[in-house]
């Protein structure tokens, strides 16, 4: 008995947005303020490994605290704004795949349904007399 399992499509998946890796460089283009107090309130990238708060991140920047939390309420926007545009985007393209990869897998199961049915020896068997069918008015 042939099996009947059906590949699926490899999808090679980015790493997830809500990675560490993701927020850092997302922050990298931030303007250079929103940056580093980002940076420094999440704890990301080198010599940041611990999160600070306002207090200590205006201490560290010599800043006045109101202008770190400003800097941080927009930054934390503009970052919540990516992440969301993001995430739509990658449900759209997993939407994407996942019917694509349902149409491959119908597809094939019926070519192997063909491919018993005109007791043949392999799908491209199938695909082949499907092709020669398909044009046969074309070659006449």
């Amino acid at each position: 008995m042939e099996d009947n399992r059906v590949v699926s499509i490899n999808k090679n998946k980015e790493p997830e947005i809500d990675s560490i890796g993701f927020m850092a460089k997302t922050i990298d283009s931030f303007p250079v303020l929103e940056r580093d107090i980002l940076r420094l309130s999440l704890g990301l990238g080198e010599p940041y490994e611990i999160m600070h708060s306002s207090d200590e991140i205006a201490e560290i920047l010599n800043k006045p605290k109101e202008l770190i939390d400003k800097n941080w309420a927009t930054g934390m926007k503009r970052l919540g704004d990516i992440v969301r545009e993001e995430k739509s985007k990658q449900e759209n393209e997993d939407a994407y795949s996942e019917i694509r990869l349902q149409m491959h897998n119908h597809l094939i199961k019926k070519l192997r349904s063909l491919k018993e049915e005109w007791k043949l020896d392999n799908i491209s068997q199938v695909t082949e007399r499907i092709i020669l069918a398909f044009f046969k008015n074309d070659l006449n």
